[in-house]
């Protein structure tokens, strides 16, 4: 009879603790356009220094190599920076909220981290901790910054639904693009913020 007691409060308080926890999760947003109105934000292009040797303290790569396996070729993307936290960019009027199911209109797959890479990359031990993923493309001649953002459903993560999320921002980013600009990911391209 006294551990059936015991064991009355520990449920009562982890009772109380979802109870509590979930009152602070977001509800899952419909998918949303972004607003056309207001100039996009821009990331911070890194310029090389040619006056120091590349890699040192203040002289970060400017550059990005990415081999595509499709073409068999190297693409050179440029280093563009969003410095923004989380919790602003998901106020950026040009945000757009999608939800599962987009079919990308371009092959990204390049850009694609799979096999626990972005929980890995991040720090993630679960992804049920995981809320909002939001991810960014870039275009890399002006700068022009692509946010697209997804809630968690009921389904959860994995690397290929937000390899989706990034795939949308880059479509995006290529939907805008002059003949000759190229898009790549932001450093870093997704943020995830806690369920």
């Amino acid at each position: 009879m006294k551990a059936r007691l015991a064991l009355a409060p520990a449920v009562f308080v982890l009772g109380a603790y979802q109870v509590s926890s979930a009152a602070t999760h977001r509800t899952p947003r419909a998918a949303v356009e972004p607003a056309k109105t207001a100039p996009r934000s821009e990331g911070w292009h890194i310029v090389p220094h040619p006056e120091m040797p590349p890699g040192v303290a203040g002289n970060a790569p400017h550059e990005v190599i990415v081999h595509d396996p499709k073409t068999k070729k190297d693409e050179h993307h440029q280093v563009i920076i969003d410095r923004r936290p989380s919790h602003v960019i998901d106020q950026d009027p040009h945000l757009r909220v999608i939800v599962r199911g987009y079919k990308p209109g371009h092959d990204w797959t390049r850009f694609h981290r799979a096999h626990g890479a972005w929980w890995k990359a991040w720090g993630i031990t679960s992804w049920a901790d995981v809320g909002t993923v939001t991810c960014e493309a870039a275009n890399e001649t002006s700068g022009a910054l692509y946010p697209v953002s997804e809630d968690r459903d009921a389904r959860g993560w994995d690397d290929a639904t937000v390899n989706t999320i990034l795939d949308q921002a880059l479509d995006d980013c290529m939907a805008e693009a002059a003949p000759g600009e190229e898009c790549g990911p932001v450093v870093t391209p997704c943020t995830f913020q806690p369920y």
